[in-house]
């Protein structure tokens, strides 16, 4: 079967498990954030979309391709998982994300935090 309809077929099968009876989008969510950092997210992002403008010959690659989908696999049901969440009105407040990622998110608001003040300040 070629690679893209493999691919699709894939990212299709994903919308369909939020039918199954055991679908908790909660623990998708916590999954994505357990493992993701927001900046290897955001470093991830931009090797997609550089990968996707230079029609992946990209030299300074940081994801090999199944990397790449990996990714974009785990970015897609978070999505769906929060489109879930939206939905059904499910309230998050009972998630459970581990020590090191609530400590790692923590660190990472609080420096984008200080860099949106800077350039608050410098806007005004």
């Amino acid at each position: 079967m070629n690679r893209i309809l493999v691919l699709q077929f894939a990212f299709d099968s994903m919308i369909y498990e939020v039918h199954k009876v055991d679908y908790d989008p909660k623990k998708e969510i916590e999954a994505f954030w357990n493992h993701y950092a927001l900046e290897t997210l955001s470093a991830n992002i931009l090797q997609l979309l550089s990968t996707y403008l230079d029609g992946g010959s990209g030299e300074n690659r940081l994801l090999k391709d199944e990397e790449m989908q990996e990714f974009a696999t785990a970015l897609y049901r978070v999505l769906i998982a929060y489109c879930i969440v939206y939905h059904r009105n499910i309230d998050l407040h009972q998630m459970q994300l581990s020590a090191e990622a609530e400590e790692r998110i923590g660190k990472d608001l609080g420096l984008s935090k200080k860099v949106a003040e800077f350039f608050g300040r410098l806007s005004k």
